[in-house]
């Protein structure tokens, strides 16, 4: 979904897309295909067409993202390929209709649904590539590859857990026989021993911090002393105690330093 989202955003951001909107109603409205130069005065015709263009590249913004956003497609000519097939798939009914009803049938007829998907695959894939011949100059749309970040892997003790479960590592403690592994999205468990488990939970950066526990560092938000003991705090709110055997590692990090007077 984020990347959904990057892919949306970066669309909404840019200039790109709305001087295509103004340039191609433009010069479709003039034109006046598909019998619209007969068939609507001047100034309704621009306004169909602004609508018509309009309603197709927001709903092409939203199927690009999916395709490359949510489905992770990188490669620019299949993409722009499925991107104008789907478009034209969802387009093509909603607009014939209202070209439909728009028409003065005793001046013009209305284009065929063949004639009207044909236009909308030819209009998208044109898009497409002008959006390509401009990702060098627009920021936002240098290559999808860069605007969606890869998703990362999952570490594979996280992978054991149910699938509401599996969030970002945050701690690995020993329970009896079992570890039980804390993520952003909860907490299970797993049987399995805890040497295993620091091996399983590559690649997220982490260590342990005492003989029952291991932690993952993004997830250290201070360190904490209590009766000459030492505590790391965790995001989401958890703390685990550190032995003086692993102080070292906290020291090499620099988390020694939060320590409150």
């Amino acid at each position: 979904m984020a990347g959904f989202l990057t892919v949306l955003r970066a669309d909404l951001k840019s200039p790109v897309p709305l001087i295509a909107w103004v340039v191609l109603s433009l010069i479709i409205g003039i034109s006046g295909p598909f019998g619209s130069y007969v068939a609507l005065q001047p100034g309704p015709r621009l306004l169909y067409w602004f609508i018509f263009v309009g309603v197709g590249i927001l709903v092409g913004m939203v199927i690009r993202a999916v395709v490359h956003g949510l489905w992770g497609l990188r490669d620019f000519q299949r993409g722009a390929f499925l991107v104008a097939l789907l478009a034209t798939v969802v387009l093509t009914p909603p607009l014939y209709f209202l070209a439909d009803a728009v028409f003065d049938h005793a001046r013009a007829s209305t284009p065929s649904m063949a004639d009207m998907a044909t236009f909308i695959f030819a209009v998208s894939l044109s898009l497409g590539a002008f959006r390509h011949s401009v990702a060098d100059a627009v920021p936002h749309f240098a290559e999808v590859a860069i605007a969606v970040p890869a998703e990362p892997e999952l570490p594979l003790i996280v992978q054991r857990l149910d699938s509401a479960l599996q969030g970002r590592l945050v701690a690995l403690t020993v329970r009896d026989h079992y570890v039980d592994v804390y993520t952003t999205a909860g907490q299970g468990a797993v049987l399995i021993r805890l040497g295993d488990a620091i091996r399983e939970a590559a690649p997220e950066d982490g260590d342990q911090i005492h003989r029952s526990h291991w932690v993952a560092w993004w997830a250290v938000t201070g360190v904490e002393r209590e009766g000459g003991k030492h505590y790391v705090r965790l995001c989401p709110a958890q703390r685990l105690p550190v032995s003086k055997t692993h102080l070292g590692k906290l020291e090499e990090r620099g988390l020694l330093e939060r320590e409150p007077a």
